[in-house]
């Protein structure tokens, strides 16, 4: 592609909205969810006082009942008080939650609502489909797997933001997310979203682990610290991508990309693992409201080791 000097001058621009993000760090944490985040890190927790801090904050209580309503485990009614929810959600899983609410309300103002809602519902299906496989593997740690699954695009934001101020044409980080879409968002950009991750899982004081999330998610086999949780987020994220893909690329496929995620996994039980998915992927399309369609896929007869 040819780029003209217009094209070269919101290349740059964007590029130093994204170094200003990297070296000044993003604004700090909320009065209320720093207040929440010390609560919920008390024991034992006083529900009174983490559910009168959330009903100060109209958006953040429609976002826990939403999340909630995900795990209400077949109930014949719905979730109709703070406290319920937040039951419901357990303690990690709701301080995971509100980190994310922070950074929704950092983009909020500065993204189409379209474009900050699929980036999120996106972050809740890896993170639901990374929770289901770290307990098909024996992870040991299946609420990590969650958090890594939802935080792992976090080097997206960033982006959106600068391409949002840029002008130009929009930045499409819905698409085929691949090595190759790393190569153009470096081009667009000057880093991509696994480079800004890094520097954001740094800024955040995350443990290296969670950070080799953020920046090998599409090279799991970088990883050093924990490469099973990073092969978990990785092939979660890889199986989404393809179910939604309209290439016609199968997600039952063990293709390389999956061998790279588990070094310790036969391949009987990674094919297992991809058919867990697939069962369990339209559950977690409703659950977390993501925009993509409902792939109308089924797995091969005979496949799996459990079938027959």
């Amino acid at each position: 592609m040819i780029c003209d000097e217009g094209c070269k001058d919101i290349q740059t621009h964007r590029k130093t909205a994204v170094l200003a993000i990297l070296t000044e760090g993003l604004p700090p944490m909320p009065s209320h969810l720093r207040r929440l985040s010390v609560l919920l890190a008390a024991s034992p927790v006083d529900l009174k006082q983490v559910a009168s801090v959330i009903r100060e904050d109209r958006q953040l209580t429609a976002r826990l009942f939403r999340w909630s309503e995900a795990l209400r485990a077949g109930r014949q009614n719905g979730v109709k008080r703070i406290e319920e929810a937040a039951i419901l959600m357990g303690t990690e899983r709701l301080k995971n939650l509100i980190f994310a609410n922070y950074l929704i309300l950092l983009a909020g103002d500065r993204l189409r609502k379209p474009d900050l809602e699929r980036f999120w519902t996106h972050g809740l299906a890896v993170a639901a489909l990374s929770e289901i496989s770290a307990r098909a593997v024996g992870y040991d740690d299946s609420e990590r797997a969650y958090l890594g699954g939802l935080m792992h695009d976090s080097g997206k934001l960033p982006l959106l933001i600068a391409a949002a101020g840029a002008g130009g044409d929009a930045y499409d980080w819905s698409g085929r997310d691949d090595r190759g879409s790393l190569r153009l968002e470096r081009e667009q950009f000057g880093f991509d979203h696994c480079q800004v991750g890094r520097g954001l899982g740094i800024s955040w004081n995350f443990d290296p682990g969670l950070i080799e999330v953020l920046e090998w998610h599409h090279e799991p086999e970088k990883a050093r610290f924990d490469p099973d949780l990073v092969g978990i987020v990785a092939a979660a994220d890889h199986f989404l991508h393809i179910a939604v893909d309209a290439s016609g690329s199968s997600p039952f496929a063990i293709d390389g990309v999956y061998r790279s995620c588990f070094r310790r996994v036969s391949f009987e039980q990674l094919e297992d693992l991809v058919f867990l998915l697939a069962r369990e992927y339209p559950r977690v399309l409703r659950e977390t409201g993501l925009w993509y369609p409902e792939a109308d896929f089924h797995p091969p007869t005979g496949a799996g080791r459990g079938s027959g």
